[in-house]
């Protein structure tokens, strides 16, 4: 089985390739374990390789790129997990270059696939938008409030019509917001969130650009990745029939998060943090769903953490894994 992972080098692609790695075996067309024999890493720039019995082979290039997408189809693959992205900010910032990355290389992969692989998207939280209701289940429509969010809602749309016509065998994942990105802060909102936790565990001051009673929903990396997974081995007839799903999210608030960072290293650690509200952010994340839920992804053992200890243990395992060459 030949594994492609787009966005290899980020945040969870990172995260993926390894377990994909440490795993060796995904479900096949028929529904098999496959062992896998070539995991293909696509990214501007070349990640740490994995340490796992199958190949792992860097294909270094710009997703934008058509000949990167046309040599990934004519090379061909069983599975693909596309992560590569633009962000929010990025994607406000200069929608044009946004859908260069978001839109486009998808498409050209999923219209010149053969053999119906299967595809597993990363969509977001951002597809929805505008009023909302407290509880944002698998029955709220998308309706995007942001350009990023408008690009996942279009790839969604893409790969679900690309299922249905049997190019592709596809299934999307909105994800909430992902914590906790290691490493130097980078221009995204779900990063100045990250930072919350992030500085004060490293003994640095943080400053959140949210209100305290701001409900946010989280997700750490690891259960993104063991979702990612889970939901690649699912047989089709089990999915529903858009093909996407909400990743179901730990539900708490900026206040709760820095109790938890007390509870973890103690008063001395909360206290690096202070409340300093943008309205700019504030008003977009205030868009965003709060409670993040879905009776799909339930009944595929699909979870999000036990609570903010989970999250936090999450990240600093990956922190010691980074610190090991792991």
């Amino acid at each position: 089985m030949r594994v492609v992972v787009t966005g290899a080098a980020g945040f969870l692609g990172r995260r993926l390739v390894e377990d994909l790695a440490r795993r060796g075996v995904l479900a096949g067309a028929d529904g098999h374990e496959q062992v896998i024999s070539e995991i293909v890493l696509v990214d501007r720039v070349a990640p740490a390789l994995p340490r796992g019995g199958a190949t792992v082979r860097m294909m270094t290039g710009d997703i934008r790129d058509p000949a990167l997408s046309a040599r990934l189809v004519d090379e061909g693959f069983d599975s693909l997990f596309h992560l590569a992205s633009s962000l929010t900010l990025e994607a406000e910032t200069d929608p044009l270059s946004a859908h260069a990355v978001n839109v486009e290389p998808l498409r050209r992969i999923v219209e010149g696939c053969r053999g119906c692989p299967r595809v597993v998207f990363t969509s977001s939280i951002a597809v929805f938008g505008g009023p909302l209701p407290d509880i944002v289940d698998d029955a709220v429509r998308p309706a995007p409030a942001t350009t990023y969010g408008t690009h996942k809602a279009i790839n969604e749309l893409l790969i679900a019509d690309a299922s249905r016509r049997g190019r592709v065998d596809g299934r999307s994942l909105r994800l909430p917001i992902v914590l906790v990105r290691p490493g130097s802060a980078v221009p995204a909102i779900s990063d100045r969130i990250a930072a919350i936790l992030r500085e004060p565990l490293q003994g640095k001051p943080a400053v959140s650009p949210l209100r305290p009673e701001t409900v946010l929903p989280l997700v750490s990396a690891g259960a993104v990745v063991r979702a990612l997974l889970a939901l690649h081995d699912v047989a089709a007839p089990d999915l529903p029939a858009n093909r996407a799903m909400n990743l179901p999210a730990l539900s708490v608030t900026v206040e709760e998060m820095v109790e938890a960072l007390a509870r973890h290293g103690g008063r001395e650690v909360a206290a690096r943090v202070t409340i300093a509200p943008d309205p700019a952010l504030q008003a977009i994340v205030d868009g965003w769903p709060r409670h993040f839920v879905s009776g799909a992804a339930f009944r595929l053992g699909l979870q999000s953490d036990a609570g903010m200890a989970a999250l936090i243990e999450d990240h600093l395992a990956d922190m010691q894994g980074i610190g090991d060459g792991g």
